[in-house]
């Protein structure tokens, strides 16, 4: 017997504690990561209509390039190669014009100064400065028109073809990546709560470290169901440093005080001629003098696996009674009554296609066959339901001897 709030079981704390701890340092882990996760998804969701937009800028910036390259820009490029040497071939020619003029005009005068010696020569170093220009513009108008523009024209092509399938691939995968990472964080999240409400699980299982009698009652050992106690299997780990299996009964506790019940199981046959609230008595082992009132209160619907149907039942006990829980005992309960009801042995009884009948002896010696209903059969008679009276002589059929009877009860 236990007392309210004594321990039942005790577990060993160590490994529990231990593992609380480790579960409380991942759950900050686990917060942090969840934290992050939030913030790059929240990022995600800002950056990515900006990407989209960056794109798009980007592409439509390659195609203006392109299309004004293609209708005006290399034209005018061609236009101003041509013209820069024109323009050098110009300046040279005019140069050298000037230079003429010049040694004309001095060589007129017959005398040359040294002040025009000076314009001369420094016209002559203008003139091979614009020959250089001249052979300079030469060369860069070649380069311009063979391979600058032709490149140039390359490159934007190429930038708008990377332009184009970069804002086609942003604007598929952009916003499959932002629904990628919105379904992670949903995970991570749904991930974080189970394991947030496991911690709280295994924290309540802290309470349960110790065990305590709810109420004053008593312990048995192994599993108390509905119609029987079982202590089968339990020596196999019911001792010291033993190791119970997951999800097993082993041990039951019964509240003081308690109202006992009867439970049992009766077969097929029993229940079909069992009506609902019968009554009846109980013995028990023990106390067979005794018999204690039981009612049926309850009748299982199915079978079990043995095939047969459980059973309660209340039972009246005196304030002192000795009976406790496990206790078995005996039934007998009342299936059928009928006051002064009229049963005779079945072989009294002719059955044929037609009728069921009996013969019966008559005041005057003679006999007569008598027709009558038959009712349920009880403790090896059959019930009368029409056809005798009481104290009416009726004729086994079969008998040796003629005048063999037996009366009606």
């Amino acid at each position: 017997s236990l007392k309210k709030d004594q321990v039942i079981i005790a577990f060993e704390a160590e490994n529990y504690q231990r593992h609380l701890a480790e579960t409380k340092e991942d759950a900050k882990v686990r917060a942090i990561a969840l934290a992050k996760a939030e913030r790059q998804l929240a990022d995600l969701k800002t950056n990515t209509p900006r990407l989209l937009e960056g794109l798009k800028l980007a592409h439509d910036r390659a195609k203006e390039a392109l299309d004004y390259f293609s209708s005006t820009g290399k034209a005018l490029q061609e236009e101003e190669a041509i013209e820069s040497l024109k323009r050098s071939q110009r300046s040279l020619s005019y140069q050298e014009e000037e230079l003429k003029q010049l040694l004309k005009m001095y060589k007129e005068d017959g005398i040359t100064e040294e002040t025009e010696e000076i314009i001369l020569k420094r016209q002559r170093a203008s003139v091979k400065s614009a020959e250089f220009s001249v052979k300079k513009a030469e060369l860069t108008s070649k380069w311009a028109l063979e391979k600058t523009i032709p490149r140039q024209a390359v490159d934007l092509k190429r930038t708008y073809a990377d332009a184009l399938l970069a804002y086609e691939t942003g604007i598929v995968n952009l916003p499959r990546a932002l629904e990628e990472e919105t379904l992670a964080f949903t995970k991570i999240q749904r991930s974080h709560t189970k394991l947030d409400q496991d911690q709280r699980e295994l924290i309540d299982d802290g309470k349960l470290m110790n065990l305590k009698a709810p109420t004053d009652g008593t312990i048995y050992h192994g599993k108390i169901d509905e119609n029987s106690w079982s202590i089968e299997g339990t020596s196999k780990y019911l001792f010291k440093s033993g190791s119970v299996p997951a999800n097993t009964v082993f041990m039951s506790f019964i509240p003081t005080p308690s109202t006992l019940t009867l439970q049992g199981a009766i077969s097929q046959k029993e229940v079909l001629k069992l009506p609902r609230e019968a009554k009846g008595t109980a013995s028990v082992e023990g106390l067979e003098e005794s018999n204690f009132p039981v009612t049926l209160t309850q009748i299982d619907g199915a079978p079990n696996t043995s095939g047969q149907y459980g059973l309660g039942l209340s039972v009246e006990l005196p304030k002192d009674s000795s009976i406790v829980t496990g206790m078995k005992g005996k039934v007998r309960l009342v299936t059928y009554r009928k006051e002064n009801a009229i049963s005779i042995p079945p072989n009294a009884i002719v059955r044929d296609s037609e009728k069921t009948s009996v013969k019966l002896k008559m005041a005057d010696g003679k006999h007569e066959t008598r027709e009558v209903k038959t009712g349920r059969s009880v403790n090896g008679n059959i019930e009368i339901l029409e056809g005798l009276e009481a104290d009416q002589v009726i004729f086994i059929p079969g008998d040796t001897d003629p005048l063999s009877k037996d009366s009606v009860e």
